[in-house]
């Protein structure tokens, strides 16, 4: 461990310190003539009980600061994951960076940003000199919980959302799922960044398809992450689980055929041999994908809009779409995904590794170019964790 704070690189800085993430608030305050003024900040926190305050360190050399400094009285407002857009404006540095934000004026005279999940009101304490940053204390006048849903949280540089119902709910199916995960982290970064795209994981753990790990970037999803989303294990969903998964896991697929999937059980083992003679599943068409994935997102914060039965419709929507047959020579797709199995030592499927597709169409010969790159680093993630891949 190096020593001497000189020795520190504000690169290797930030990359350390990247590895804890932190939840985005928004401070706000209304200048006199009523024009609402914020900024961005990720250092926010709980400070004391008694007397109630909390703190948050701005940089000394910002804009938005500087305008704020100015104003006793200001209102923390807490971002939920569906607010990434909210969050994007108020960092920028547009002049009406509030001109696209619906927000209303507390009785306190503070701008309270709807849609925020929670929101503080304080007077300024103090402030103290910290480096390059200040800490602000503030005493709490008053406070409320705002909409319903889970936090945005920024990490790694990339903004995100608290996954309790995969990562630490404490089941050990899932803990075990990312132990292997970490093993194989390189391979499915070192994909995501060779196709500039986002790879993601899913595993199957009590009749669902849980998704539980992203690598990448998203140049399609206009919602935080997809991490965290849970589906039902029908068709279209979970094709490779049932591809090559366990008789009862594949019957368990094909009984959800027809009803909620509008899929006969013909049309389901067509599927299955599809996805067995490609080597992967595939998806196409983003629009009806793209409508089942918000929803999945949407369930996953604990969102009520969007019940079970309006997800499985949307999902059943899409699979007309998934796992064709042989692609034709002659015209474009919209590759949506492919996801491609990852085994353990007994030969059965321990995760699904999907690779996004790129938006608009592309040919049967791009498609099968990325699809190949997946299948190949699937296969040297099967070998990594000790598992036996199964044609």
């Amino acid at each position: 461990m190096e020593s001497s704070s000189s020795a520190i690189s504000a690169s290797r800085f930030r990359e350390v310190l990247g590895q804890y993430p932190t939840g985005v608030a928004v401070i706000t305050a209304c200048s006199v003539d009523g024009t609402p003024v914020g900024m961005v900040v990720g250092s926010f926190g709980s400070t004391s009980l008694d007397p109630p305050l909390i703190s948050f360190m701005p940089d000394k050399k910002s804009s938005s600061w500087l305008k704020l400094q100015q104003f006793d009285k200001f209102c923390v407002n807490i971002l939920g994951a569906h607010q990434l857009a909210v969050c994007r404006d108020l960092a920028s540095k547009r002049p009406d960076k509030f001109a696209e934000i619906n927000w209303s004026r507390s009785d306190l005279g503070n701008p309270v940003i709807a849609g925020s999940i929670a929101q503080i009101e304080c007077v300024k304490e103090t402030e103290y000199e910290a480096g390059d940053h200040l800490i602000v204390l503030g005493r709490v006048l008053d406070l409320a919980l705002g909409a319903a849903g889970t936090p945005l949280l920024f990490y790694r540089g990339g903004y995100g959302t608290f996954t309790a119902q995969s990562m630490i709910s404490g089941e050990a199916e899932i803990l075990d799922k990312l132990r292997l995960l970490d093993r194989i982290r390189p391979m499915l970064e070192g994909l995501a960044s060779e196709f500039d795209t986002e790879v993601t994981a899913v595993a199957l753990v009590k009749g669902e398809i849980n998704l539980v790990g992203s690598f990448g970037r998203s140049r399609a999803v206009d919602f935080p992450t997809r991490v965290g989303q849970r589906l039902p294990f029908m068709p279209p969903v979970g094709g490779v689980f049932a591809a090559w998964g366990t008789p009862e896991e594949q019957s368990e697929w094909l009984s959800r055929c027809g009803g909620d999937a509008s899929l006969d059980r013909q049309s389901c083992l067509r599927m299955i041999e599809n996805i067995r003679s490609r080597g992967c599943a595939v998806g196409f068409g983003h629009e009806a994908s793209l409508k089942w994935e918000r929803a999945a997102f949407l369930t996953s914060i604990g969102d009520a809009t969007v019940t079970e039965k309006e997800l499985r419709q949307l999902l059943a929507d899409a699979a007309g779409s998934y796992n064709p047959g042989a692609l034709g020579d002659d015209r474009q797709y919209e590759f949506h995904f492919a996801q491609a199995p990852v085994f353990n030592a007994s030969g059965n499927v321990v995760l699904g590794i999907t690779i996004w597709g790129p938006e608009g169409e592309v040919s049967r010969e791009t498609i099968e170019a990325i699809s190949g790159r997946l299948i190949r680093t699937a296969a040297a993630a099967t070998r990594c964790i000790g598992g036996e891949t199964r044609s």
